[in-house]
């Protein structure tokens, strides 16, 4: 909320200065984010010398003056050639700028002559409402420096950081009655002449149809109404608040909003159906073309101001084009409501369409400030515009406010503030809250009908704590008992996967649980794949997030595809996440584990030429991430999932069930993307192995580090081309074979001098014994049998 000092000083006695006002603003819970000087905002407007007048050839209604502003001479066009001569100092806004009137200053050149300015009129300048001659300064002024430091010009404005709870604070009256709050400076009081209620018989018909949409509706009829420019005073103090002009009618309603906070809206009469009002929720199917020049579909939820024909108005929201206030208005009709703020948010939401008037009425106007509203504007029309007619005002208040009773004992208050403050202090600040009353030592106010975010005791509490200066409170120290709570299983488990996976290169990504779903569907996947199946949201926060996910991969590749964009190719990301899926009441929800590699693996320079990354980098990342766990994971190759290549991947199995795959996404699927390869993947569900992390941390035994040193063995051997490694691998572990500690593959090999459909491996097996240093004659004999049980075993021949 802009609220400029001098506005400010018309409804309270100010007695302290602007940044003292803005620190008292702050202390009390609303903070100043900002004193600042709207002229200073404009650009540089600044004084220049006129060196000399030239006329150029061709051009005979402008002259061309050569300017300096001290540092420089450059051209000038005007059209007020009868006020320029050599010698005179003039105000100019340089290219760049804006003027008072919001018109931006460009350069620009007229038959090769350059120009890089404007010369102001005081009026263009916002100093007066003089347009027609322009802004002159005596000979000994300075050159080349601000207009407004020559004139001494300043209108500080407090920026206001407005809380949602006190809708009252957004305009300028309501700032003053805060600082009558809290500092007891006299509030100077709008009063209105008796006669500003009379008028004319109104010459239509208002009907309230929705009493739970509209609260209260209040207007009124003027005719012999000439539209134009507003006055300077109006248009300077709109300025000053951040809007533009648009017309006198429309300004004073704006301005009225402004200053009492009671948004208005004005409708050409003559456009009006029937000569009917109607306050009535909105038809099926019935559309608006609005302000914005925007048509907008309502719904029944939508409340609307219509005529006999047609809806007219968003009800305070935003108003319809074809009912607005234009040049050849003659009458209007002058609205001035009291809607229900649940109904303007709903709306607001829907159309995603936020107003100054819909922002205030969300927030609660003053009931009892409708016909304020609407009498401050039939003042100023009165004064500015000159009706020749001005109806009476219908008021249509189906069931007026009522202020709710809020009752306290002084012994609550000590109790929540935790210090006791006198009770004289209490109730002068109760009874500034609104109608007071202290029968039997407990308190009851009925808050002022502006304040409508005081309902319940609390609200009073805080009320009196604030006023009493947060400053003021003293310090004091909680007495708890603390507990310590046994870390939470899944929490440990995931902490661990983040350190062991960051200490492998990979870095964390945290993205959006709302995807786009056409990511999701180039993924590849069948109606029938639960991934397919996801939840829409009803509001999402952009169009293109409009799903919840049920799988990481949509993110990132998101992220891989923004990184691309500006030139990284190399990534190793992972994310630890939930995802979604549609369930009978709420969603269920999973969490896993999504692991992205693209591009490279990023070497040291002296480390030689970089290498793409290839399925053993994932495939190591994951035995090493699952050893470290000491969870048994089982990687079976060949993955069915549709958007990985077959002879590339591999699924994760944990006692005999699939909780993930891993491998290489299809090139199709890389192109539809827009993405390059190499491109890998995985994805793990963790819900399924937090029950086992757990049993396994119970049997988890800590050893001594070896005192006896180990010893290998090699076996070479020529098998069948189809057999896995993993499957030897696998039989060797199951033999429990004595003194070995690991066995690993350690050469892999197809070529020439292997017979066809054959493949040579080398297997390294390391012993070790915990209680003496195993003699040559052991470990080979030990080696000789597992040969030759693995000889057997795969009909395998030693090579």
């Amino acid at each position: 909320m802009r609220v400029p000092v001098s506005w400010l000083s018309e409804f309270i006695e100010l007695k302290k200065s602007p940044e003292e006002i803005a620190e008292i603003l702050t202390l009390s819970g609303h903070e100043v984010e900002e004193i600042y000087d709207p002229y200073a905002k404009l650009g540089s407007l600044i004084t220049v010398k006129v060196l000399e007048i030239l006329q150029p050839e061709g051009l005979k209604e402008v002259v061309l003056c050569k300017v300096t502003d001290g540092k420089r001479d450059f051209y000038v066009f005007t059209t007020a050639k009868d006020q320029v001569k050599p010698g005179l100092i003039l105000g100019l806004a340089t290219s760049g700028s804006l003027t008072f009137t919001h018109q931006k200053i460009e350069p620009r050149e007229l038959k090769g002559y350059p120009s890089e300015g404007m010369f102001l009129s005081p009026f263009e300048a916002g100093i007066s409402e003089e347009k027609d001659r322009l802004l002159t300064f005596p000979e000994d002024t300075p050159i080349g420096v601000s207009i407004y430091q020559v004139l001494k010009v300043s209108e500080p404005v407090l920026d206001i950081a407005i809380t949602p709870n006190r809708g009252d604070l957004l305009s300028i009256l309501g700032i003053a009655r805060e600082l009558n709050l809290i500092c007891g400076w006299p509030l100077k009081p709008l009063k209105f002449e008796e006669t500003l209620r009379k008028g004319s018989p109104f010459p239509g018909k208002i009907s309230l149809l929705d009493k739970e949409g509209c609260f209260r509706y209040t207007g009124r009829y003027f005719a012999g109404i000439k539209v134009g420019e507003s006055p300077f005073f109006l248009r300077k103090r709109l300025f000053l608040c951040g809007l533009r002009p648009i017309n006198n009618i429309v300004d004073i309603t704006n301005y009225v909003l402004l200053e009492i906070g009671q948004p208005l809206h004005a409708f050409d009469w003559k456009k009006i159906a029937g000569k009917e009002i109607i306050i009535r929720r909105a038809k099926v199917q019935e559309k608006l073309l609005m302000l914005d020049g925007v048509e907008r579909l309502f719904t029944e939820e939508d409340l609307v101001i219509a005529d006999a024909e047609k809806a007219l108005v968003l009800a305070g929201i935003m108003g319809g084009e074809d009912s607005g206030v234009t040049e050849e208005t003659e009458e209007i009709f002058l609205e001035s409501a009291w809607f229900n703020p649940k109904s303007i948010r709903l709306s607001g939401q829907k159309h995603r369409l936020t107003t100054e008037s819909s922002y205030r009425f969300e927030r609660k106007v003053d009931p009892e400030g409708v016909l304020t509203g609407l009498l401050r504007a039939s003042e100023l029309i009165l004064k500015m515009v000159n009706p020749s007619e001005i109806s009476e005002i219908i008021d249509l208040y189906p069931k007026p406010f009522i202020p709710p009773c809020i009752e306290i004992t002084p012994q609550k208050i000590f109790h929540v503030l935790g210090f006791e403050i006198e009770p004289d202090i209490m109730e002068k600040t109760l009874k500034k809250l609104g109608e007071f009353a202290n029968p039997k030592g407990l308190y009851q106010v009925k808050p002022h009908s502006y304040r409508q975010d005081l309902t319940i005791p609390e609200d009073l509490i805080e009320e009196i704590a604030r006023l009493y200066g947060y400053d003021k409170i003293p310090t004091t120290y909680p007495q708890v008992e603390l507990k310590v709570k046994t870390p939470d299983i899944f929490f440990t488990l995931e902490k661990k996967i983040k350190t062991l996976l960051t200490g492998f290169g990979l870095t964390e990504v945290i993205t959006y649980s709302f995807i786009n779903p056409e990511t999701l569907k180039k993924l590849n996947l069948s109606s029938e794949d639960p991934r397919a199946r996801y939840l829409e949201l009803s509001n999402p926060i952009a169009s293109h997030l409009s799903i919840m996910r049920t799988s990481l991969l949509p993110g990132l590749i998101e992220v891989a595809k923004f990184n691309a964009s500006r030139e990284v190719e190399d990534l190793s990301l992972f994310e630890l996440g939930k995802v979604f899926f549609p369930d009978e009441a709420l969603a269920q929800e999973r969490v896993k584990l999504g692991i992205l590699l693209k591009g490279y693996k990023r070497l040291l320079p002296w480390e030689g030429h970089r290498r793409p990354l290839d399925p053993f980098d994932l495939k190591g990342i994951l035995e090493e991430l699952f050893s470290a766990l000491k969870i048994p994971m089982e990687l079976k190759p060949f993955s069915v999932e549709p958007f990985l290549k077959k002879g590339q991947s591999f699924d994760l199995y944990l006692k005999g069930n699939k909780i993930g795959f891993a491998g290489a996404v299809k090139q199709f699927i890389l192109e539809e993307l827009d993405l390059k390869g190499p491109f890998w993947v995985a994805e793990i569900e963790l819900s399924d192995i937090i029950e086992i992390y757990s049993e396994l941390r119970e049997k988890f035994e800590i050893r001594k580090p070896p005192k006896f040193p180990s010893t290998f063995r090699d076996l070479s051997c020529i098998m069948d081309k189809n057999i896995p490694v993993q499957e030897v691998l696998d039989y060797i572990k199951s033999l429990e074979w004595p003194y070995l500690e690991k066995v690993e593959l350690f050469d892999l090999y197809e070529g020439p001098t292997i017979p066809e459909n054959k493949k040579s491996i080398t297997l390294r097996f390391w012993y070790r014994a915990s209680e003496k240093t195993l003699l040559d004659e052991e470990v080979n004999a030990l080696q000789g049998d597992l040969n030759k049980r693995i000889l057997e075993k795969f009909k395998a021949s030693p090579r």
